[in-house]
């Protein structure tokens, strides 16, 4: 962990002093007064300097403009343009002569550089952004007078086309929603003086079938509350979980004090059943104060199976089947074993268990330790990378990259 700190600091210093070298070399040795300005096209940019003037020093914003185009450059400029418009306003329509469809009518050309305005000698037919306004449209046709007018910068420029507009073919679905549109217009103007709108049932030999809008909002009630007893479900049985994990390690925790006060009573002379007893009782008297232990909790629930009738075999037995924690099942057939058979080895060996309970009992401490520092880390790093951004991008921008 130490380390990887270690790194990250040393990549910082060396990635800062580089920076500061560079602007350094830069600003105070390589700048002779010439700024490199933007191509054309891409914006003005502005740069603060240091001005020094007769006893004075001050910061000086230059606001330095992009390159400019010369009058060769201009009409080439306006010619692509041109050329551009002509390819493009017709957008969905096939000919000048038949326009049917919306123009394709943009605001600028040759990627921004050259800037457009439309005008029409017939206002009413087309709006500016070349939508039809088909309502307004004979059937039989229009000629519309189309002025383009092309600016860059100061420089401007004229170009004019004609075309003919009329409303869309019936053949099409957008001549077909002409004459539907039509057709409920009338039908609106016509009761405007009644309560209600009767849609028409037919438009130009269309025949019409009128359908509201199906809303599904039980359909996404339905599917909100699947959702919800779905996430309640996978909540619960990740509580669970958390909760049996919890458990186990409490239980965990709880197992060098058992076995450390078993060995001491049994040693003393005792019977693993008066030692059961006096353990009980110490946890019972200590648990209003100090909260539930389930460790002692599966020692009191064992002691009442024996005050019930089970053997004390059988108890043990029940305690190692039903226990999820390897070190309570290997305690259960410790502990059976020497009441089945008899051994004279269990004291030695509750203390070996004692040993290596406590230093398990360490190690898991050490291990959790490392784990909150690892989870503890992120953030950190997080902060870190911050700070970094926080300091590099204005240097990154200082370079003009």
């Amino acid at each position: 962990m130490k380390s990887t700190y270690k790194k990250i600091l040393i990549a910082c210093l060396v990635l800062g002093i580089a920076l500061l070298v560079y602007d350094y070399v830069d600003s105070k040795i390589l700048f002779d007064g010439t700024i490199l300005r933007n191509q054309a096209g891409a914006g003005s940019l502005s740069e603060e300097l240091k001005l020094r003037f007769k006893d004075s020093d001050s910061t000086y914003t230059v606001e330095v403009s992009e390159k400019g185009l010369t009058q060769k450059q201009q009409r080439k400029l306006f010619d692509s343009a041109i050329k551009e418009l002509e390819d493009t306003y017709l957008g969905r329509n096939k000919s000048a002569d038949k326009v049917m469809f919306d123009l394709n009518l943009k605001n600028s050309y040759c990627d921004g550089l050259v800037t457009s305005d439309f005008k029409f000698d017939k206002y009413g037919l087309i709006n500016n952004d070349g939508r039809l306004i088909y309502e307004n449209i004979n059937e039989a046709g229009e000629v519309v007078n189309v002025i383009a007018e092309l600016a860059y910068e100061e420089a401007t420029e004229l170009y004019s086309f004609s075309i003919v507009v009329m409303p869309p073919s019936m053949d099409t679905v957008e001549g077909q929603l002409h004459a539907i549109d039509k057709a409920v217009l009338e039908a609106d103007e016509s009761t405007r003086t009644k309560d209600y709108l009767k849609l028409p049932e037919s438009a130009s030999d269309i025949s019409l079938r009128w359908q509201k809008k199906m809303n599904y909002r039980g359909l996404q009630l339905i599917l909100l509350g699947i959702v919800a007893v779905a996430g309640l479900v996978i909540g619960q049985k990740r509580d669970e979980k958390q909760a049996a994990q919890k458990c186990i390690e409490e239980k965990e925790r709880d197992y060098p004090m058992i076995v450390s006060e078993l060995s001491i009573l049994l040693s003393a002379g005792m019977s693993f059943r008066k030692a059961l007893e006096r353990i009980v009782a110490r946890y019972n008297a200590k648990k209003k104060t100090e909260g539930i232990r389930p460790g002692y909790e599966d020692m009191a629930f064992t002691l009442r199976k024996m005050a019930d009738g089970m053997g004390e075999i059988a108890a043990l037995e029940d305690l190692g089947m039903k226990s999820e924690s390897k070190e309570y099942r290997k305690l259960a057939m410790l502990l059976s074993q020497n009441l089945r058979k008899g051994s004279k080895d269990l004291i030695d060996s509750l203390q070996k268990e004692e040993q290596y309970s406590f230093e398990l009992r360490k190690q898991r401490a050490i291990r959790a330790g490392e784990e909150a520092s690892t989870k503890l880390l992120i953030p950190m790093a997080g902060m870190l990378f911050i700070v970094i951004v926080i300091l590099v991008v204005p240097a990154l921008l200082q370079m003009n990259i």
